[in-house]
C-alpha cells in the first residue's frame, strides 16, 4: 500500500472506533443508572462522535456517506468498540478501557507530520483527559468493595483482552513517515501496563492473551455490529442523499 493508503486506513479505523463507542454511549441517554451518570455519558457520547467526525473530515468531504454509507465489511472498528454493552457494568468497564487507550493513541498523534491530524489529536486529548478521569474515578469507587468487585470482574476479564485490538496496526511506515510518534507495539504495551496496574490495585489480574485480536481491523464484524449499524444509520437511511 502507498503511504496515503496506509494513513487513510489508520485514520479510518480510529474514526470507526470513535463512531461506534460514541453511538454506544449515546444509547444510555435518559436511561443511565442515576442522573449524574446520564448527563456524563451524554456529554462523552457527543465528544466521541465529534472526534469521529473530525477524523472522517480528514478523509472525505462527504462525512455522512463515509460514516454511515459503507457496507459492514468496509468498517475497521475494533470489536470492543462495537459491543452494545447494554448492561451498565459492561458499559462502564468498556468506557475506562477505551479511554485508557485513547490517552495513548491521541498522544502519539500530536506531533504527526500530518498536521491536521496532529491538531485534531491535540483538541481531542484535552477532552479525553476528563473522560478518563470520570470513568476511572467511578469504576475505582465501585471496585473498592467486595460486592462491586464481584459484580464487575466478569466484564473486566472478558473485555480487557479485546482492547488490544485498538493497537493492531503494525505497519512500520506509520513511524517511518512520522504519522505517529510511538510504534503501535509500544502503545499497546503502555496500555497493557496501565490497564493492568489500574485493576491490580483492586486485586484483579488480567490475562491479556498472547497477541492482539485483529478481526475488526480486517473487516470482520462482531455479532453486535449489525444492530448497532441499524441504530446509527436509521435517520441516514430515510434519505441517503439528504444533507442532515
Amino acid at each position: 500500500m502507498t503511504l496515503e493508503e496506509i494513513g487513510h486506513e489508520f485514520v479510518l479505523a480510529f474514526a470507526d472506533d470513535e463512531l461506534c463507542v460514541g453511538q454506544n454511549h449515546a444509547w444510555w441517554i435518559a436511561i443511565g443508572p442515576f442522573l449524574e451518570e446520564d448527563l456524563a455519558f451524554t456529554s462523552i457520547a457527543q465528544d466521541e462522535l465529534g472526534h469521529a467526525r473530525s477524523l472522517y473530515s480528514l478523509l472525505s468531504d462527504d462525512i455522512d456517506q463515509l460514516a454511515y454509507g459503507r457496507n459492514s465489511t468496509e468498517y475497521r472498528s475494533a470489536h470492543i468498540a462495537e459491543l452494545r454493552c447494554h448492561d451498565w457494568s459492561w458499559a462502564l468497564v468498556r468506557h475506562v478501557l477505551h479511554d485508557l487507550a485513547e490517552q495513548i493513541r491521541w498522544s502519539a498523534l500530536i506531533d504527526s507530520t500530518w498536521q491536521d491530524l496532529g491538531r485534531t489529536a491535540e483538541r481531542a486529548l484535552g477532552e479525553e483527559h476528563f473522560h478518563l478521569q470520570h470513568g476511572s474515578s467511578l469504576l475505582g469507587r465501585l471496585l473498592s468493595n467486595d460486592q462491586g468487585r464481584q459484580h464487575l470482574t466478569p466484564a473486566i476479564l472478558e473485555l480487557a483482552p479485546l482492547g488490544r485490538e485498538y493497537f493492531a496496526s503494525s505497519d512500520e511506515s506509520l513511524i517511518e513517515n512520522g504519522l505517529i510518534s510511538t510504534p503501535m507495539v509500544e502503545q499497546e504495551q503502555q496500555w497493557i501496563d496501565q490497564t493492568g496496574d489500574f485493576f491490580q490495585q483492586y486485586d484483579i489480574s488480567i490475562d491479556f492473551g498472547p497477541q492482539a485480536p485483529s478481526a475488526g481491523r480486517s473487516g470482520i464484524r462482531s455479532q453486535d455490529f449489525a444492530a448497532l449499524h441499524d441504530e446509527m444509520t436509521a435517520v441516514f437511511q430515510i434519505d441517503p442523499k439528504a444533507k442532515w
